[in-house]
């Protein structure tokens, strides 16, 4: 009995929620903020001075029901606008992302050969981390995306490996897949 108040109490310190993968979609994503979330960063002038690897300026990842395949919604595959800006543009760079729930995370993955990352619910933010696309160019960008070029970041000596995104208003996510 103790050991089990114990494994509860470390599960609610840890920002991650007791729920099952149906419950933490739904939580995270399906019936947060009317089924239509907003997770985004944006990074100032100060943080980016002491991160100078960093190419990252601001990023969004979005959950919006009508982005479904014909199989719809579900905690076994769903899609999420992701967005980002990179440093010295103001031009919004993204592609839809194909996750799943895998327990007390999100998998990820960008077409194309676009790379992966996973998304954390930790205390009330989601955290991003990007992992390695597996066996391409191991100096090149982790995540790409296809506009008019491929544009991308990520490299495995950087720092946009990591990112923590807070809840924001959905005009923020809106703006970034415009």
């Amino acid at each position: 009995m103790r050991r089990g108040l114990t494994a509860a109490a470390a599960l609610l310190a840890s920002g991650v929620p007791a729920l099952g993968a149906d419950s933490l979609f739904d939580t995270v994503f399906a019936k947060a903020d009317s089924g239509r979330p907003c997770y985004a960063r944006a990074y100032d002038a100060m943080h980016l001075k002491a991160h100078p690897r960093q190419t990252v300026t601001r990023i969004t990842v979005s959950f919006n029901p009508q982005d479904a395949e014909s199989s719809g919604n579900s905690p076994a595959k769903f899609i999420l606008r992701f967005a980002f800006q990179l440093r010295g543009s103001h031009d919004w760079h993204g592609a839809p992302a194909y996750c799943a729930a895998k327990g007390r995370y999100f998998s990820c993955y960008l077409d194309a050969d676009g790379g992966e990352f996973n998304l954390t619910p930790q205390n009330g933010t989601l955290k991003l981390d990007v992992i390695n696309r597996g066996g391409i160019d191991a100096a090149a960008d982790q995540i790409n995306v296809e506009d008019e070029n491929f544009v991308g970041f990520g490299k495995p000596s950087g720092d946009d490996l990591s990112f923590v995104m807070s809840r924001a208003p959905r005009a923020a996510c809106d703006a970034s897949s415009q």
